[in-house]
């Protein structure tokens, strides 16, 4: 997605260890006064609007949206997709969903971005009455929006989105393909094997590497070919950076849960024992002991979904 849908990450600054020593009090004070001054300022401002305390709800920034234009209206639209909770009453469900549908159709001429925000949106909030909207958004005109309305169907595990998705796998777009593929280990339905046991031909790896992974997520052997390379690292040169290579390994890795063959089980065990990576060694012993898993990232990429 743009820029605006890109989130900046900041170090927290860690307090340097010191030595000890008591400091005098007038020290003390002169340190302290500036700081009571900054919260009687910070209060005031408050008191007086200059700060507002952000205590929107989904249902408010559905209203915002609505009411926004230009690049506010993505900005408000993303803010919305990145909420710690959707922990709404029924009625206010029905009310968010009937709001974000009729957003969705309001902007299909207009900014992508939005739709592509509310489309995620609706898949963390795991609704199923979102699919029919979401069935929609996965034939927009922008390739962006169709794969955040993938991965949202993926996220939602509704059977009637399994036609579409197959569909996808098809794509001439290979990002899409990759999260047809990606959305339908997702869903966890075995009906999907067959159209990704195709997909593993597919001439681009990303693809390829997506759709094996989904396989093994279904218990499917025939990802054992493409997977088994993957975990020895045995990457084409170039084809990823170093972080990048060590996550897909640590995603085939969380797949193979539903895959306890014995060369995999093999494998796990070298990379349990001896990889030099402390968070392979990690994930390898975690899914040995049968311990779950985080959630799964589309292979290749970091961020979700794309």
């Amino acid at each position: 997605m743009q820029n605006v849908f890109k989130e900046s990450q900041q170090e927290e600054a860690t307090p340097a260890a010191g030595g000890g020593g008591k400091r005098s009090s007038s020290v003390a004070v002169f340190l302290l006064l500036p700081l009571l001054m900054l919260v009687l300022l910070a209060l005031i401002a408050y008191l007086f609007g200059w700060i507002s305390v952000d205590r929107r709800d989904a249902l408010d920034l559905v209203d915002e949206i609505r009411a926004a234009s230009g690049e506010r209206k993505a900005l408000v639209a993303f803010e919305l997709s990145r909420l710690e909770s959707y922990d709404l009453a029924l009625p206010e469900r029905r009310r968010f969903l009937q709001g974000a549908e009729r957003l969705i159709h309001d902007t299909r001429d207009g900014d992508p971005r939005v739709r592509g925000a509310l489309a995620l949106t609706l898949g963390r909030l795991g609704d199923r009455a979102a699919v029919p909207v979401l069935l929609q958004v996965a034939e927009d005109s922008d390739p962006e929006t169709q794969i955040y309305a993938l991965w949202a169907l993926g996220a939602i595990k509704d059977p009637a989105a399994l036609s579409t998705l197959e569909a996808h796998l098809q794509h001439q777009d290979a990002g899409i393909r990759k999260m047809a593929a990606f959305a339908l280990g997702q869903m966890g339905d075995v009906r999907a094997a067959p159209r990704l046991r195709v997909a593993l031909q597919d001439p681009v790896e990303d693809v390829t590497w997506n759709a094996a992974v989904a396989l093994a997520r279904l218990g499917d052997d025939a990802c054992i070919p493409i997977l088994l390379p993957l975990l020895a690292g045995n990457v084409p040169e170039g084809a990823l950076s170093p972080a990048q290579k060590e996550e897909l390994r640590i995603n085939v890795i969380r797949s193979l849960r539903n895959l306890p063959r014995k060369p995999l089980r093999e494998a796990l065990q070298r990379i349990a024992s001896s990889d030099p990576s402390p968070r392979m060694r990690s994930e390898a012993r975690r899914v040995l002991e049968g311990r779950s898993a985080p959630p799964f990232e589309p292979v290749r990429d970091v961020a979700s979904p794309r």
